[in-house]
C-alpha cells in the first residue's frame, strides 16, 4: 500500500474522486494580438509592431529576428516564450558593453498573475555556460528551469495585473555580452536572448458552501480530529490535483503536504492536510489538536481567503468505508476483503467486475475506516502509518448479532488517517444482508451496513 492513496481504499474499486490537470492553456495573450516589442543597445536601437505568433519576423534593419511561443501548463495557466536572434552580429557585434533593454506592450486575456520569468543567452545556438561568465547583475542563476533546457536565470515574475493592455514590461541588464568574448564565443556570429513569462489566471475568491466527512465512509455533519472532511464551493483552487509522493516531506517523505496547487484549508485556525483539490470540492484530513465544538474553517487560494465557514468538531466520529456502488438494489454492502487483497465479501457476482463471495463462519475479513481516534503509538495527522499500531479506544463488531474483537484494530500501514480492521467471521446464520455494527469507546456506529455469509 501506498501513503499517497491516503484514505482512499477505494482507488481499488476505481472509486477514487481525483482527475489530471487539462492540458490546454487559457490563451493569457492571445495568438494574434499586437505586440509591441522595443530593442535599446546604444547605439543600436529598434522597435518593431507585430503580433503575437510563433512565424519569425525579420527586423532592425534585417540584423534581428523574433517571433514567439506559447507553452500550455493547463486550463489556468501558460509560458509565453520571446524569441529574439541576432544575425551578421546585430547589435551585438556593435557594442558589447552597452546597457541593453528589451520592453514589450501587450494585451491580456484577463486578469492574471505574473509569477516566473526564465532568461538565457544562446551563443552559436548553445545556452551560454558557465552562468558567471561576465553575467553582470542578472539574479539566481540556475542550470534547470521549468520551461528552456540548459543553464538560464529565473525569476519570479511582477505579481497580480489586471486584464487589458500591459505596456512596457521591461527586461534591462548591463554590460551582458562580456559572458559572450569572454566565454570565447564570437560576438559576430548568429546569437539569441529568449525570455519566458508564466501567467496564471486570477481566481475569483473560494466560497465554501458546505462540509461533510468524507461521504464514502458515512458522510457524516461532524467529525473528529485526524479524520477526513470534503469541502465543497466554488473557486475552491484552479487546477484539479490529487497529492503524489513528490508532495510529501520530511524523513522518508512521511509528512503529508498542507498546500497542493495553491489551495489550503485552516480548520480553528491550523493547517489542515490536503490531499486532493479542484474548483468545486477540496479533501483534507483534520488537524489533532482542536477543541470539540463550533471551529472555523477557512480555504486560501492565490485570490485570497474565503469567508469562515462554522464546522462542528466532535471527539470521535467514526465511520466504516462503504461507497455507493456497494449499495445493491437498496442495501448498503460495507468494504469487506478476504485475506486475497482482491475479493469482496457481498453476493457472488454483486458487483459487476468485482471479484466477490459470500464469507464464511472463521474466515478473517478486513475493515476499512475513518475518524477512530488516537493510536496508542501516537502517531499524528498527517503522517503516514508505519507498522502496526493499536486504537485507544475499546472496539468491537457485531455480525449477525454476534459481538466480536478484531484481531488487528489500529492504523492502515502505508497510509494516512485511514484505518484497518481484522475480524474473524463468528458462526451466524447465513444469508445475503447481514448486519454489521460497531461500538467505539462503548458508543455505537450509526451507519446501517451489511455483508454476505455463507454456510
Amino acid at each position: 500500500m501506498s501513503g499517497t492513496i491516503s484514505w482512499s481504499v477505494a482507488a481499488m474499486l476505481a472509486l477514487a474522486v481525483g482527475a489530471a490537470a487539462a492540458t490546454g492553456g487559457p490563451g493569457i495573450i492571445a495568438v494574434g494580438s499586437p505586440l509591441s516589442w522595443s530593442v535599446t543597445n546604444a547605439p543600436d536601437t529598434f522597435t518593431v509592431n507585430t503580433t503575437f505568433s510563433s512565424t519569425p519576423v525579420t527586423v532592425d534593419n534585417g540584423a534581428v529576428t523574433i517571433w514567439q511561443q506559447q507553452v500550455p501548463t493547463g486550463s489556468n495557466g501558460e509560458w509565453d516564450v520571446f524569441y529574439m536572434k541576432t544575425t551578421n552580429g546585430g547589435p551585438l557585434a556593435g557594442n558589447i558593453n552597452a546597457y541593453w533593454s528589451i520592453s514589450m506592450t501587450f494585451t491580456f486575456t484577463a486578469p492574471v498573475f505574473s509569477d516566473g520569468v526564465v532568461n538565457q543567452w544562446l551563443a552559436d545556438g548553445t545556452p551560454v555556460s558557465p552562468l558567471t561568465n561576465g553575467i553582470g547583475s542578472i539574479c539566481c542563476a540556475a542550470t534547470s528551469n521549468p520551461i528552456l533546457p540548459g543553464p538560464a536565470y529565473y525569476n519570479k515574475g511582477n505579481g497580480a495585473e489586471p486584464a487589458g493592455l500591459y505596456t512596457n514590461w521591461k527586461e534591462i541588464f548591463v554590460n551582458p555580452y562580456s559572458l559572450v568574448s569572454n566565454g570565447g564565443f564570437n560576438p559576430s556570429a548568429e546569437n539569441e536572448f529568449i525570455f519566458a513569462l508564466h501567467f496564471t489566471l486570477q481566481s475569483a475568491m473560494p466560497v465554501v458552501t458546505s462540509v461533510i466527512s468524507a461521504n464514502q465512509y458515512g458522510g457524516f455533519p461532524t467529525f473528529g480530529p485526524g479524520s477526513w472532511i470534503e469541502i465543497y464551493g466554488s473557486n475552491l483552487a484552479n487546477l484539479t490535483q490529487t497529492w503524489a509522493s513528490s508532495n510529501f516531506s520530511g524523513v522518508n517523505n512521511a509528512y503529508a503536504p498542507t498546500t497542493l496547487s495553491g489551495t489550503s484549508v485552516t480548520i480553528g485556525g491550523q493547517a489542515a492536510f490536503t490531499e486532493y483539490v479542484s474548483p468545486t470540492q477540496v479533501n483534507v484530513q483534520v488537524p489533532g489538536i482542536l477543541g470539540t465544538g463550533s471551529q472555523s474553517l477557512t480555504v486560501t487560494t492565490e485570490a485570497g481567503t474565503s469567508a469562515p465557514f462554522n464546522v462542528t468538531e466532535v471527539n470521535d466520529q467514526p465511520g466504516l468505508l462503504a461507497p455507493a456502488n456497494f449499495d445493491i438494489n437498496g442495501t448498503q454492502y460495507v468494504v469487506a476483503l478476504f485475506s486475497d487483497g482482491v475479493t469482496y465479501v457481498l453476493p457472488t457476482g454483486a458487483i459487476s467486475g468485482v471479484a466477490s463471495k459470500p464469507a464464511s463462519p472463521g474466515d478473517t475479513i478486513t475493515f476499512y475506516g475513518i475518524g477512530f481516534g488516537q493510536v496508542n503509538e501516537g502517531i499524528p495527522p498527517g503522517e503516514i502509518a508505519e507498522g502496526q499500531t493499536t486504537l485507544a479506544a475499546p472496539l468491537t463488531f457485531s455480525i449477525g448479532g454476534t459481538t466480536v474483537t478484531p484481531a488487528y484494530a489500529g492504523l492502515a500501514p502505508g497510509y494516512v488517517g485511514l484505518y484497518q480492521f481484522n475480524v474473524t467471521v463468528p458462526n451466524v446464520v447465513a444469508g445475503n444482508s447481514v448486519p454489521v455494527t460497531f461500538s467505539l469507546g462503548g458508543v455505537s456506529g450509526t451507519q446501517k451496513l451489511y455483508i454476505a455469509v455463507g454456510n
